[in-house]
């Protein structure tokens, strides 16, 4: 583990970066996966390095999400991704290396969609439009939201819901439960639960919307 998500950093970290994934694309991936052509990256030599022979599927199917996620780097520049990577990782309080720390959520992500998600808040981390924390955050809440529900949570910047609607939203971070004074049939004043998107969950809608 420590071999390969010391790698990663250096990838990242690289002056060269852009050189090497300059014309990948999410479509080309599969192709050069199946070619062997990706083994010039650096990370990517690791892990053929370990499987030794061939990759299993497993190996493939994490292959393209690392790759898919390192796409969404590709705008950043050197300066800003040495910068704030060395920051973190000179930091007591993260006893996880960045390296590290990026293969655990990778790994963890459904599918390649999600990493490319995990991908853009890097960026924005990168980019210092986002803390650290909060990028960990929010990738947390992206692993437990089912996709669907996470793409159109995204896209029609859902606000306030029922309880009843929203439940999963809320074990996952994206809304939070608030007491709200309301009336009753009957004319009586009466406090129910109800849901409204969380800091994080703000964060999301702003920094993933298309």
């Amino acid at each position: 583990m420590t071999n390969i998500s010391e790698t990663l950093t250096e990838t990242i970290k690289d002056e060269k970066f852009q050189d090497v994934i300059v014309d990948l694309s999410e479509t080309t991936i599969d192709s050069l996966l199946k070619d062997g052509v990706l083994k010039d990256i650096p990370i990517i030599g690791v892990l053929f390095g370990i499987a030794k022979t061939t990759l299993t599927v497993q190996d493939k199917l994490f292959t393209k999400k690392l790759m898919v996620f390192l796409l969404q780097l590709k705008k950043t520049s050197n300066e800003s991704r040495k910068k704030q990577i060395e920051k973190i990782e000179n930091d007591n309080e993260y006893k996880t290396k960045v390296g590290e720390k990026l293969l655990y959520i990778i790994d963890k992500c459904e599918d390649h969609e999600k990493a490319k998600y995990i991908g853009k808040l890097f960026q924005c981390f990168i980019e210092e439009k986002i803390e650290y924390d909060n990028f960990l955050r929010a990738s947390r809440s992206i692993e437990l939201t089912y996709l669907g529900d996470l793409k159109r949570f995204i896209k029609d910047k859902w606000k306030d819901m029922a309880m009843e609607e929203g439940g999963d939203l809320l074990g996952a971070g994206l809304m939070d439960a608030i007491y709200s004074s309301g009336e009753s049939m009957h004319g009586n004043s009466s406090s129910y639960l109800k849901l409204k998107v969380s800091y994080i969950g703000i964060l999301i809608q702003d920094l993933l919307a298309e």
